[in-house]
């Protein structure tokens, strides 16, 4: 049975950048719905660090408080090669009003900004399955959403499946995909997902341990690998080290469905000795005890970026349209604000003749945006001994470095780098 539904505007993933998307749109008063696949939000995440400009994002969402009294301030990156410092980072001397880094779990972000947003009147709809997406006789969008409840099944050893409880039929005029590196609503727009650079694969250790931990970030660059070190809330810490291809599955995308517990049989291999023996080989200046693995991964991770950010109805933000290497958490960062920028055009636009202009210029904007950021063109340049050396490693440290918008072109010059471009 078909249950048919109208809304302005339809939000597709319920993570950061469609919570942010949904964040804008309830201060507008605009007609929206959230709707997400899962069945409930995600218990761990990798991403877990927010840029200057995205702290500032939030305080104009008025969520910025919760966020800060979760997060870990820190001031500094690092980078190494090896155990040798090459290059430092300052956040403190940002003319910012939030000139450091935030450090907060993915999953603890999105908390706030559900609970945030349930003040504001709205709250995601979970178990929505985008099954069809296409246009009607009218040219709006119609949506074929499948509504999923749990069934148990089995006999002798029950347990929990999935099935479909009511079909919904969501006819709106804008589509804004949230939903992921396998995004539905971009492979409904037909738009190409092109590969910037091989797919890279971690183990990540997230522990506490009695140790002193140095209080910033620190990118390791080993040959053509990069390993990366953060401290956390409490007396937690994380390393993500690089391992060889093909280490992880290319399911390990899909975040919360692919970490497993300490001592789970799937991945034996991922000890407290396997921790260890990669501290003391890539990080040595780590020094303590690992008291208690909280959890650890395999993941692979692709650099892509979508061929075009919207068409038509459909429009993109966040890892729908770009995956970036893992230690600078740009995907998300940067589709926080894309997703503030669409409906912010969307709102101020008085027609659909003017959104579609405002839209193809958000499309222009943000390709350009993201060759940029990945320097994709190679604009960077720097004659400077430190220069030289960061652009001799320009894979390992180019989009690994967690900045955007203005923090990112002061950090260049920190680092003696010019945008040529």
């Amino acid at each position: 049975m078909f249950n048919k539904k109208k809304a302005d505007i339809v939000v597709l993933g319920a993570g950061p950048v469609g919570l942010t998307a949904a964040h804008a749109l309830a201060d507008r008063s605009m007609d929206f719905v959230l709707l997400d696949r899962e069945q409930r939000p995600n218990m761990h995440s990798y991403a877990l660090a927010l840029h200057p400009e995205t702290l500032e994002l939030l305080d104009s969402l008025n969520v910025i408080q919760p966020v800060l009294d979760q997060a870990l301030q820190i001031q500094r990156v690092a980078i190494y090669q090896e155990q040798q410092q090459k290059a430092v980072v300052d956040y403190s001397s940002l003319p910012s009003k939030y000139p450091f880094l935030a450090v907060i779990g993915q999953n603890e972000l999105e908390a706030v900004l559900r609970k945030t947003l349930a003040h504001k009147g709205k709250k995601p709809l979970w178990r929505h399955r985008a099954r069809f997406i296409e246009y009607n006789d009218s040219g709006e969008i119609q949506l074929t959403v499948d509504r999923m409840t749990e069934a148990m099944t089995g006999y002798a050893m029950a347990h929990i499946d999935m099935e479909i409880d009511k079909i919904l039929e969501y006819t709106t005029h804008y589509l804004i995909g949230a939903d992921g590196h396998n995004s539905c609503a971009r492979r409904a727009a037909d738009i190409g997902f092109k590969e910037l650079a091989p797919g890279t694969d971690y183990a990540v250790f997230e522990f506490e341990t009695d140790a002193t931990r140095p209080l910033e970030m620190r990118l390791i660059v080993d040959n053509e690998r990069t390993h990366i070190y953060w401290p956390l809330p409490g007396n937690r810490c994380r390393f993500s080290f690089q391992m060889k291809p093909g280490t992880a599955s290319i399911d390990s995308m899909l975040k919360n469905h692919r970490l497993y517990a300490p001592g789970s049989s799937n991945m034996p291999e991922l000890t407290k000795a396997h921790l260890r023996n990669l501290i003391n080989k890539h990080a040595n200046w780590f020094k303590g005890d690992i008291t208690h693995i909280n959890w650890r991964m395999l993941a692979h991770f692709e650099e892509r970026l979508a061929e075009s950010f919207g068409r038509d109805r459909i429009w993109l933000a966040g890892d729908a349209a770009h995956t970036t290497p893992p230690a600078g958490i740009l995907s998300m960062n940067v589709g926080m604000h894309e997703a503030a920028d669409l409906v912010e055009r969307l709102h101020t636009a008085e027609n659909d003749e003017v959104r579609n202009f405002s839209l193809h210029a958000y499309d222009a904007n943000r390709r350009g945006e993201w060759k940029r950021l990945l320097d994709i063109d190679h604009h960077l340049v720097g004659k400077d001994a430190t220069a030289a050396w960061l652009l001799s490693h320009h894979d390992s440290i180019i989009g690994n470095i967690p900045a955007s918008g203005k923090t990112r072109s002061e950090i260049l010059k920190q680092l003696h780098l010019i945008d040529a471009a």
